[in-house]
């Protein structure tokens, strides 16, 4: 079945054009891999991802600053309220005559704190649920929201609640754990939430008049100015929430290295969120004054806080939010590109790699058999004692080792540059390269048992080129036009009409998409490439033992 002869005959004939062609093939793979792993594209990409990331995070950061400074504020007013009528509730009750008056104000104080605290948890959950009923007690939402009040109205020190000297016990652990919050980041302790001498003073003009003062409305709001921002910064930078930013951040394939190098640690975030809410501030007070509404008014408050809602609104909306939904899908889209895999995959291996070698199928495969045919060459052979079985089947196995020996030299080449680039800047494996050959060769495979099947059908090499050499590069000129309509292009530069080309080619059965995800599609499209590529040469391989040749 085999001829050395033969073999040796159609090395010899096609040997010189193979190594060019195989070195053409291998010097342009090079070239791709190395200037596309080092190349300015892939910078500008990266650019790209990374401010589209930062663009979020800050905006992310604006939106819970002035979530946490209205939340701050408010829970501030509910408390004050709640704590005025408690503690008057037990004041007036006081006997100054108790031998155990020390005792009796301490548990006042204690009491009217603690039972403030729990309507105001409860104020804040039910606050929560209007955003989501779902939110329970143990809502990490839920939990946030409150800490961030009771974050501000932490308890007091000894001297700011004990009129006689005595000590608070149940509430010193609480307040050191907040006073450690301060500390740990280099933060002055603040001034208590509840003064001493204020108190007292309060005692004799009313607590519910203080407390509902424009000076202790002007104390919460300067409270909140301050408190928020540090418990936004502590509580973004904790290892668990940066640890939930970067999980979130993987579908941009942003490294922990890289997230660090954005610069958002304590100091950065805080000044991130102090800045946002002067801007807030000031725009606030300016909106407010341009409307010239009536504090009397009854619709006073709703108006204000349409205003609140349109300013921070504006504020957080980062760039992506305030493109068109497809234009910004296009950008993010483009910021995920995997340039390596477009470029190396769809572009080379799928496309303009298969260039020269379907020059190299189509002219060998011509002259191994229709060629000799047409010169009369194959009568000669014939001649010999060589039976047609023995010709084409030497003929076909020169045809597909020189194919695969072909790919070898591609698979090594990739190999290497991929070992010069590395993985984590090519993002692909060493097995996603080695697939991208296999598909290549065979597409290869098919195309080529395309044109022996012409070639062994036909007696004249220009029919055999004709339709064979003109299948396959239709098919590769229909895969160049369908790429620019498939999904391996970015929406932003996609013209969805060129994607019905893929469905003329069979170059589409090579889903490099499939292999680079590391889906298991790819599997039975290379399963098909194979079938059609043994039918073409077995068909073509009985037709030319059958025919009558003009001899």
């Amino acid at each position: 079945m085999f001829s050395k002869a033969l073999f040796k005959q159609s090395c010899k004939a096609n040997g010189t054009m193979w190594a060019i062609i195989t070195f053409m093939e291998c010097f342009m793979l090079a070239c791709v891999m190395l200037i596309s792993g080092n190349g300015n594209i892939s910078t500008t990409l990266t650019a790209v991802g990374d401010s589209m990331v930062k663009e979020q995070i800050d905006s992310t950061i604006e939106s819970r600053e002035l979530n946490y400074y209205e939340t701050q504020l408010d829970g501030m007013e509910k408390f004050d309220e709640t704590f005025a009528v408690k503690l008057s509730e037990g004041i007036t009750k006081l006997d100054f005559a108790d031998p155990n008056l020390q005792k009796t104000i301490v548990e006042i104080f204690t009491n009217a704190y603690t039972d403030s605290v729990t309507s105001l948890q409860q104020y804040i959950l039910e606050k929560a649920q209007k955003l989501d009923p779902s939110y329970t007690e143990e809502s990490v939402e839920f939990l946030e929201l409150f800490g961030c009040v009771t974050y501000a109205i932490n308890p007091p020190d000894t001297d700011a609640i004990d009129l006689t000297g005595d000590t608070m016990p149940d509430l010193s652990a609480i307040k050191g754990m907040f006073d450690d919050f301060y500390t740990s980041h280099g933060e002055e302790i603040p001034a208590a939430y509840l003064n001493q001498n204020e108190l007292i003073s309060a005692y004799f003009t009313g607590f519910d008049k203080y407390f509902a003062s424009p000076e202790r409305a002007k104390f919460r709001k300067e409270r909140a100015e301050a408190c928020s921002a540090i418990f936004l910064a502590g509580n973004l930078t904790l290892k668990e929430n940066m640890d939930k930013i970067l999980a979130e951040l993987e579908k941009f394939d942003i490294s922990s290295e890289r997230f660090e190098s954005y610069g958002y640690d304590y100091a950065h975030v805080k000044d991130v969120a102090e800045s946002t809410l002067v801007t807030y501030l000031s725009r606030l007070d300016l909106e407010i004054e341009k409307a010239k509404l009536d504090p009397e008014a009854e619709d006073y408050a709703a108006k204000v806080a349409e205003i609140k809602t349109a300013i921070a609104g504006d504020i957080s909306m980062n760039f992506m939010s305030s493109l068109p939904e497809d234009v910004a899908s296009a950008l993010e889209e483009l910021a995920q590109l995997n340039l390596y895999d477009l470029v190396v995959g769809s572009i080379f291996f799928r496309l303009a790699g298969l260039l020269l070698p379907i020059i190299y199928m189509i002219m060998v495969s011509n002259n191994l058999i229709a060629g000799q045919v047409d010169s009369g060459s194959m009568a000669y052979i014939l001649s010999s004692s060589t039976k047609r079985q023995s010709v084409v089947f030497t003929q076909a196995a020169f045809l597909v080792l020189s194919l695969l020996l072909m790919f070898v030299c591609t698979t090594i080449t990739s190999c290497v540059c991929m070992a010069i680039v590395g993985e984590a800047v090519a993002k692909i494996t060493y097995k996603t390269m080695i697939l991208f050959n296999v598909g290549a060769f065979l597409v290869l495979f098919t195309l080529s048992g395309l044109c022996f099947f012409t070639s062994c059908w036909f007696d004249r090499s220009k029919y055999s080129m004709a339709i064979g050499g003109g299948l396959s590069i239709f098919s590769l000129v229909a895969a160049m036009l369908g790429l620019f309509g498939s999904k391996m292009i970015p929406s932003i530069v996609r013209l969805s009409a060129l994607n019905y080309f893929n469905y003329a080619t069979i170059i589409t059965l090579f889903d490099t998409i499939s292999i680079a995800g590391g889906t298991l599609t790819y599997i039975w499209k290379f399963a098909i490439l194979l079938v059609l590529g043994l039918i073409g040469y077995v068909v073509g391989s009985v037709k030319f033992i059958k025919k009558d040749l003009p001899l």
